[in-house]
């Protein structure tokens, strides 16, 4: 069933439904009817719902302060999660997080043992009690109770009630509505943990997904983008240059002389070099919507989108001398060299990713037949 409406007016309630002199059956039924209205509510609306469960209990000035406590997992704390206080009663939520357990050792144990504590008069605690009763005289209170919360048999934490600077003897009745409210709270915190770890999971799930999507797309030696990637970038970006009459420029990078490389060095000084002249494309093309791959042994393909031919053949440039410098650096053994081959254009109606990779191998191809460790470039 949706929610009807984000908030239930508790004052009219208690005005005409709820008076002092109310059966325990009654003030059942308008916990019954707050929890009807909201526990379907979204996530978002449960600290809400606890809030307003507190306010009815408080109803009618018969409770100055109601709140919720909750255990952390092993019991040597407790925090005060959410307070209602009564007019001109001071509020304390801020002052009660993470209190130990040496601090009260008897109202835990008797919370672990029982369940519940029940105090209508502070002068009713035993000696053992000692540290619990200072805290209530520090808060001006003389009569409170406090329920469990238990969900699947564990106890969570408590519901509870005081007052303060008057006292009352609390009857079985008080005690089965301050139950009343316990159970539907720790409902309510069942749902909202369930929610949350179900959105945790699927949160992760994500991500997992989001994570094999890229490592799908992912060279595993140097972590730039796969030939698989490639292709989808190319089509993207080609068609988008299309579509706007816009500039598409692409590099086809090779590492001169490589099966040299390996047979003098081996493979895994090999596998280095490609890294090091990976990280140095990484470095030159860094603008949004450039795509830097591997697309083969030692080839490697960018796609730079509106990148003018006299920026391409200077950023060409950078790379010449940057992989050059490679061996210098210590990120290598032996020094490398690469051939860069570019096509800049205009695309037609006719150019498609094939026409568009047999102009860059066309361009690498003259870097070679020129002496490698140079560019070529292709304007169409």
């Amino acid at each position: 069933m949706p929610c009807k409406q984000d908030s239930v007016d508790l004052k009219s309630i208690t005005k005409t439904q709820l008076r002092p002199s109310d059966s325990a059956e009654s003030f059942g039924l308008l916990i019954s009817e707050i929890s009807a209205q909201l526990i379907n509510c979204p996530f978002e609306k449960t600290e809400q719902h606890i809030s307003q469960a507190l306010a009815a209990l408080g109803h009618g000035d018969r409770k100055d302060r109601c709140y919720v406590f909750l255990f952390n997992d092993d019991y040597s704390t407790m925090s005060n999660t959410h307070e209602w206080v009564n007019t001109e009663i001071s509020a304390h939520i801020d002052e009660l997080q993470d209190v130990p357990r040496d601090a009260m050792p008897w109202f835990f144990d008797q919370m672990l043992q029982q369940g519940q504590v029940v105090v209508s008069s502070l002068s009713e605690l035993p000696p053992a009690a000692v540290g619990f009763q200072e805290e209530l005289a520090r808060e001006h209170i003389r009569s409170m109770m406090a329920v469990g919360m238990f969900l699947e048999g564990q106890l969570l934490g408590f519901v509870g009630c005081d007052l303060v600077n008057r006292q009352v003897h609390w009857s079985d009745i008080d005690v089965r509505q301050m139950r009343l409210v316990a159970d539907l709270i720790a409902n309510t915190i069942a749902r909202q943990r369930s929610e949350a770890k179900l959105r945790k999971t699927e949160a992760e799930l994500r991500l997992a997904n989001q994570r094999l999507a890229q490592l799908a797309r992912e060279d595993g030696l140097t972590g730039l983008v796969n030939r698989r990637g490639l292709d989808e970038a190319l089509r993207q970006e080609l068609q988008r240059a299309r579509r706007n009459a816009q500039r598409l420029t692409v590099f086809m990078i090779d590492v001169d002389h490589f099966k040299s490389f390996n047979d003098v060095s081996g493979h895994v000084a090999g596998d280095q070099a490609l890294k090091a002249v990976a990280r140095v494309f990484r470095q030159v093309f860094k603008r949004s919507g450039e795509v830097v791959a591997r697309y083969g042994g030692d080839e490697f393909f960018v796609v730079s989108p509106q990148c003018v031919p006299s920026e391409a053949q200077e950023r060409a440039k950078k790379i010449l001398e940057c992989v050059r410098t490679l061996k210098d650096t210590g990120e290598i053994e032996r020094p490398v060299t690469v051939s860069i081959g570019i096509a800049s254009l205009i695309p037609s109606t006719e150019d498609d990713v094939d026409s568009l990779l047999r102009i860059v191998d066309q361009a690498v191809y003259q870097a070679k037949h020129h002496g490698r460790d140079c560019s070529a470039l292709i304007t169409v």
